[in-house]
């Protein structure tokens, strides 16, 4: 999946983030290096600063090429679907590529309502389709199902699967379906400012940050909270306009930067844990207008995700202070709600008990064998890396899996 989506970065040899096929790396600014080498010195080794993994193409590969992508351009305008195809997405890359095939079948404005049990076959034979414009509702069928609607809507739409034999949802057997939600804690960040390097600045919009790895209880436990997080570094001048003019003077000043100090700042992703209280479930009396229920999400931190930004905020304060960092400034929005970033996961957990969990070791849930979940509703934990190239790798075991149980008719 590395060499298809193109991430680049270097191979630096941590336990805690495996290398892979890297493209070249993007490059640090002078500041970001000055802060990697002060920790270098600073913790012997033990707290690394590397320059940030992420999927845009550095290096255009062949069968980047063939799929019609360019080089990033560094435009910072990834969101938008990048009209280069240097980011990594569907628009760029896999849809092109899957229609090459001549087999793709696109079927915009539909909302998935639920999935189709057949009580004699026991087995998943289709889906229910609301067309978003028409409200119609429509019935597709197939022999396997894959789910991969995002963590929340897939919980949403395997619990609104409901059957005879399966009343609380498809597969939930033992009840779990919906719980053990987990997320990234986004909700603090650091900021400081850096008085040297005054001759220097950086060009263009590079579409990632420094990165710093997860360094608290990677190999032992070693502080009063469980798991751990990683953090973002970034450092960049400060520019200001003078705006106090009218006209050609007004806008002479608006095209003529002027610069100030470097502005570093820091964010944390902290890994929180899975917990059966931090569930969502179906609204029973409200739906949305496409009739399908609402969902309930009951997600909230917990005294570990405290004492982890309370950790977040020391350490980063040592490191900026012995960086030669000033104006440290922490931030933390404990009203910011669980789910407002990124990253959520669970509620469709794989393992190997079906007392446990509700998908087997090839994503497929125990109880209805020709329905795999491979989205982040399939993940058991969430660490504290970006889990995005984690749920393609799945997704594409678990697929070459299906394809060889069809050939076998097991499916």
């Amino acid at each position: 999946m590395e060499i298809f989506a193109g991430i680049s970065g270097n191979k630096d040899g941590l336990a805690q983030l495996p290398d892979g096929e890297f493209l070249p790396p993007h490059e640090q600014s002078c500041v970001e290096k000055h802060f990697t080498q002060t920790m270098a010195k600073k913790y012997n080794g033990s707290r690394p600063i590397i320059i940030g993994r992420c999927a845009h193409l550095t290096q255009p590969q062949p069968i980047h090429l063939q799929q019609g992508r360019g080089k990033c351009q560094h435009r910072n305008i990834c969101e938008r679907g990048c009209p280069f195809g240097g980011y990594f997405s569907s628009n760029s890359s896999t849809i092109p590529w899957a229609k090459q095939t001549g087999k793709l079948t696109l079927q915009p404005n539909s909302v998935v309502h639920s999935i189709i049990f057949d009580e004699k076959k026991n087995k998943a034979t289709g889906v229910r389709v609301v067309d978003a414009n028409t409200k119609q509702m429509t019935e597709y069928y197939a022999k396997i199902i894959f789910v991969n609607a995002a963590t929340i809507n897939t919980n949403l739409i395997l619990l609104n699967s409901k059957s005879t034999r399966f009343p609380n949802g498809l597969g939930n057997d033992n009840g779990l379906l919906g719980k053990y939600i987990a997320f990234h804690n986004f909700r603090t960040t650091m900021s400081a400012e850096y008085e040297g390097m005054l001759d220097s600045t950086t060009a263009g919009s590079r579409p990632n940050g420094s990165y710093i790895p997860r360094f608290r209880n990677v190999f032992k436990q070693e502080t009063d909270f469980l798991r751990g997080y990683a953090a973002g570094f970034s450092a960049s001048r400060m520019t200001y306009n003078d705006t106090s003019g009218i006209g050609e003077d007004l806008k002479n000043s608006l095209s003529n930067r002027k610069f100030g100090n470097w502005r570093v700042g820091s964010h944390m992703m902290g890994e929180t844990i899975p917990k059966e209280s931090n569930y969502v479930a179906l609204d029973d009396k409200q739906t949305d207008a496409w009739g399908v229920p609402l969902l309930k999400v009951s997600v909230a931190y917990d005294d570990n995700d405290e004492k982890m930004i309370k950790d977040f905020h020391e350490q980063f304060t040592e490191m900026y202070t012995a960086a030669g960092f000033t104006n440290i400034r922490t931030h933390d929005n404990p009203n910011k709600a669980p789910g407002l970033d990124i990253h959520e996961m669970g509620g469709v957990r794989m393992g190997k008990d079906p007392k446990t969990s509700l998908l087997n070791k090839w994503n497929q849930l125990h109880a209805c064998k020709n329905v795999f979940v491979t989205d982040g509703a399939c993940m058991t934990s969430n660490s504290t890396q970006n889990p995005s190239l984690t749920f393609m790798a799945i997704t594409a075991r678990a697929a070459n899996n299906a394809v060889e149980e069809l050939k076998k008719r097991n499916l």
